[in-house]
């Protein structure tokens, strides 16, 4: 059970930050450890299968084992109904559908709207009044102000610890943007000023009795406890919005990116608002609670109404048997769905070509690296994609990425693919982006980068070549990339063409592209083995690198 003694707000589940991360660790759990005891040895043996999986992003064991494997069950996959722990290991009605991939979407819906605080899961102490289902009060909270950003959600969504201060809250949050229209100065130090009275606020007992000591910090200055409060509402604003996106019911506004209600899921919104009971229910027994989160038929939808998804069919035209089973009209409806994403995605790249879209390019990797973009990775892969169809002449541009319906980024790329697949007359060029730096890029690209490289290559009648783009190369990577480019590795095809570029440089790419009328693959072929031929030359990866930096300009002559 977790221990919310000191909790003041309502939380998210920050690991992973992305829902749909926790389906191939639940899978490792159950097809190894089901009918096991969730004890320190299994917690170990579970983190080391998942240590050595291919889509464990990082190199580095961790110091506590058995709590990393809980931070990775305990938290989402048990909160959520997927895993039961007691008494032994074993997958739920609700895991099951979760782990066969089909409407991963609703799967998730229903579970974050019966997620509840209090819950014989998580016991909150009663003084401190909980009674709130944090997801659908967010989604109504969406409804009514018609968009919310992150910093919004940081600073006051997290204080909805019961349902009954929703009106405080949309108050509260009306009365910051109309101070914040009209306040002369600074207006991130304007935010940063509110969100500092709200910490001293929300956490005033604790400020009082001078309990100022934060988790892995020695430091119980109050200037650390604020600063720490704040990163960790951000990460529940981030995650929060994460975890509700993946029900598709909400969307971003493609020029604020604020938080709106997806304009195709409006029917479905408001139904789970009318349906759904705001108050946390009270269970005698845990058993009871388990019953009705493992349920699959315990929180009900719209598309579980066979009227509407009759409606929605015929609407898009689309013929169906008037005895077809809910699944069916349901399989029928996605299908369709599916259809229209990728005229959708059609239409985009037309309207890419020529350079149409060029400023808006720039722009949004201007708030990318200012982190402004509701999920800076997805928005990392999307805006890149739109980047290679922009630049042309290539005969396929494959994002591996996901769009929902409104034609907006979902997900990124799965981790056993390349980010972007681009084919051009006599080569291939994967691209693959992230946003990590340090280290960390070190840790979590090293490999995969490589092994994509490596599989495709094998596979491929054509050369293959990779761009690396991160809004800054870490030397560890940078090093990486240099050495596997100069050595025959058999399990990455011989020798890699990686060539890292940071963000900066690939604007400047895209925009020489633009400026010099690149229309002939040929010579961007030419380009990408010159800087390999000098990978191989030259003395130091930080040689190769400047040489990078100085060619790009000239790329195209």
């Amino acid at each position: 059970m977790a221990n919310l003694s000191k909790t003041r707000t309502v939380f998210a589940f920050t690991s992973p930050r992305t829902i749909e991360k926790i389906i191939p660790e639940i899978q490792v759990l159950i097809d190894l450890f089901s009918g096991q005891e969730w004890n320190t040895d299994s917690q170990i043996a579970f983190f080391h299968e998942l240590f050595n999986s291919e889509f464990y992003e990082g190199s580095k064991m961790p110091d506590n084992i058995s709590l990393a494997a809980r931070d990775r069950i305990t938290r989402a996959p048990k909160a959520l109904g997927f895993v039961d722990l007691k008494p032994k290991i074993a997958i739920t009605d609700v895991g099951k559908q979760l782990l066969s991939g089909k409407r991963i979407d609703e799967v998730i819906a229903r579970q974050i709207f019966k997620f509840q605080l209090p819950s014989p899961y998580h016991k909150v102490p009663a003084d401190r009044g909980f009674n709130v289902k944090p997801y659908l009060e967010l989604l109504r909270l969406v409804k009514k102000l018609g968009n919310i950003s992150k910093t919004e959600i940081s600073i006051f969504f997290v204080q909805m610890t019961n349902y009954n201060k929703f009106d405080y809250v949309v108050a509260a949050i009306k009365k910051f943007r109309n101070d914040k229209s009209k306040f002369k100065g600074n207006r991130k130090a304007f935010t940063d000023r509110i969100f500092t009275k709200e910490i001293l606020k929300i956490y005033s007992e604790d400020i009082k009795a001078n309990d100022l000591k934060t988790r892995e910090s020695g430091d119980t200055s109050l200037k650390k406890f604020i600063n720490t409060k704040k990163s960790n509402h951000v990460d529940y604003a981030d995650a929060f919005m994460r975890y509700l996106r993946a029900t598709q019911y909400i969307s971003f506004d493609k020029k604020t990116f604020r938080m709106i209600i997806a304009p195709s899921r409006v029917s479905e919104v408001d139904y789970i608002l009318k349906t759904v009971d705001r108050k946390a229910k009270t269970y005698k027994t845990e058993a009871d609670y388990k019953k009705y989160l493992f349920g699959s038929k315990t929180l009900a939808l719209l598309t579980d109404d066979k009227k509407y998804l009759e409606k929605q069919l015929t609407k898009l035209s689309v013929k169906f048997a008037k005895s077809a089973s809910i699944e069916t009209l349901k399989d029928l409806l996605e299908a369709t769905e599916k259809k229209l994403i990728a005229k959708a995605i059609d239409e985009t790249e037309f309207a890419l070509k020529n350079y149409k879209e060029f400023d808006d390019i720039i722009n949004v990797f201007g708030k990318i690296q200012k982190k402004e973009v509701p999920d800076p990775p997805l928005y990392l892969e999307w805006n890149i994609w739109r980047s290679m169809v922009m630049i042309n002449f290539a005969k396929k541009v494959q994002g591996n990425f996901t769009l929902d319906l409104d034609g907006v980024p979902l997900n990124t790329a799965l981790g056993n693919m390349p980010d972007i697949e681009v084919e051009y007359d006599g080569f291939k060029i994967i691209l693959e982006v992230t946003m990590s730096s340090g280290n960390k890029q070190y840790e979590m690209e090293g490999e995969p980068v490589a092994r994509h490289f490596g599989k495709l290559q094998r596979s491929s009648d054509v050369p293959i070549y990779c761009l690396f783009v991160a809004p800054k190369i870490s030397e560890g990577a940078l090093a990486h990339f240099f050495n596997l480019n100069r050595i025959n590795t058999k399990a990455y095809g011989g020798k890699t063409r990686i060539v890292p570029m940071n963000l900066s440089q690939f604007v400047l790419f895209i925009t020489i592209a633009k400026d010099k009328s690149f229309n002939n693959s040929k010579v961007l072929k030419c380009y990408l083995d010159s800087v390999i031929q000098k990978n191989l030359l030259l003395d130091d990866e930080n040689i190769w690198y400047q040489q990078i930096n100085d060619s790009i300009s000239v790329w195209v002559s």
